[in-house]
């Protein structure tokens, strides 16, 4: 009996046979995962909004506006800030094609 494909499978496939597809899923999901990171990051280090923002020099919106996947505007040198002052470190890399996004 043959595997079935799932819906991730059959992704994955139009994501592989779609360049323009593939580089903009792979932004968004880059965002998302970013977006997420900050959240999880300021809740372990138990800091409301408004602490952190305190802490990276900025106000409170701006860390809100960092936590939607919709924000568009990181910089490395804001994303260092905010490692730093949840006491974390900033790692940067370049994953080959041929592997697939991990969730972080």
């Amino acid at each position: 009996m043959a595997k079935r494909k799932t819906l991730m499978d059959n992704m994955h496939e139009e994501l592989q046979g779609n360049r323009e597809l593939n580089a903009r899923f792979q932004r968004e999901l880059t965002r998302r995962q970013l977006a997420d990171q900050i959240l999880k990051l300021r809740e372990k280090g138990e800091l409301s909004q408004a602490q952190l923002a305190r802490k990276i020099g900025t106000h409170q919106s701006a860390v809100a506006r960092k936590e939607q996947s919709t924000y568009r505007g990181y910089t490395v040198a804001t994303l260092a800030k905010i490692a730093a002052a949840a006491g974390a470190r900033l790692e940067v890399r370049f994953v080959p094609r041929g592997r697939r996004m991990q969730q972080v």
